[in-house]
């Protein structure tokens, strides 16, 4: 019997699919955490991705923590029980503690445990986990899983474009001055997700524009063509924009997520993102 059979796969909920969708991939997400005033809620058991949005148009303040790891090793603890092995592959390090406290977790279980950083979030963790399972079917062995990964992890990308400039004030990511100028200007930022950290990119004139720009900036990096997962946090419509230029161009769309409680409450109600990896 291949190894792949033999593994439970294990992320968390930045993934983009709530418990229900992810477990019909073969995914156990665990919840990241999200902090509304003195509460912390467990994402999507607790609160939902709509709830969120909710709140934050409603100009509530709400941030975002990582994996409790009670929930981490009960996961583990569960699995093992019908599995011999777990990968838990999390959003990046540089982006939330999950990472850490996951491998602080998987000691306890020696090498029936491995975690991997996807070095990114949403479907850029999505694609990441997928290689991994792909290459435990090829066969490639236990031991030597994350350099097999590591080529595959580097070349994935994501493209975050927010609607608003509110959110991105809000969480600290630009300053006054910058949110009134962009305002003015109807100036938006395109973010980057590249080597676990999220980067500013190009800036664009309006909404439209950036999601012209998203196309170029992933033919710019995979002129060969890659596979793309879209995100959003409730912008349906721009989503579907975005898949169709894609589509237009010859380009092979897996699946529209959910952007997420970190991405919303980051970037804000309305976001679209792209995420994007080589062929495996």
């Amino acid at each position: 019997m291949p190894i792949a059979s033999k593994v439970a796969f294990v992320a968390d909920s930045t993934l983009g699919l709530c418990p229900e969708e992810a477990l019909k991939q073969g995914i156990h997400v665990v919840p990241q955490q999200v902090i509304w005033g003195n509460r912390t809620l467990r994402d999507q058991l607790d609160i939902t991705d709509e709830e969120v949005l909710d709140l934050l148009r409603r100009g509530e303040r709400l941030s975002t923590s990582q994996v409790a790891l009670e929930d981490l090793r009960s996961t583990y603890e569960t699995l093992l029980q019908t599995h011999e092995r777990v990968l838990s592959v999390h959003v990046s390090g540089h982006l939330s503690g999950t990472v850490a406290t996951a491998m602080a977790v998987a000691r306890e279980f020696g090498e029936r445990v491995k975690v991997l950083d996807s070095w990114s979030l949403n479907g850029g963790l999505l694609l990441v986990l997928e290689e991994a399972r792909r290459l435990l079917i090829r066969g490639v062995a236990w031991e030597h899983l994350e350099e097999a990964v590591a080529p595959y992890r580097e070349r994935v990308r994501g493209y975050v474009l927010p609607e608003t400039l509110i959110y991105l004030h809000r969480s600290g990511r630009i300053s006054g001055l910058q949110r009134f100028m962009g305002g003015l200007l109807s100036i938006l930022p395109v973010l980057e997700v590249k080597g676990g950290r999220v980067l500013a990119g190009p800036r664009v004139r309006g909404f439209k524009e950036g999601l012209r720009r998203l196309v170029e900036l992933f033919r710019r990096d995979f002129p060969d063509g890659g596979l793309v997962y879209l995100a959003h946090a409730g912008n349906p419509e721009g989503a579907r924009t975005l898949g169709e230029a894609l589509r237009a161009e010859g380009v092979e769309v897996l699946g529209t997520l959910r952007a997420g409680a970190a991405v919303s409450v980051h970037a804000g109600p309305g976001t679209v993102a792209l995420f994007a990896g080589p062929r495996g």
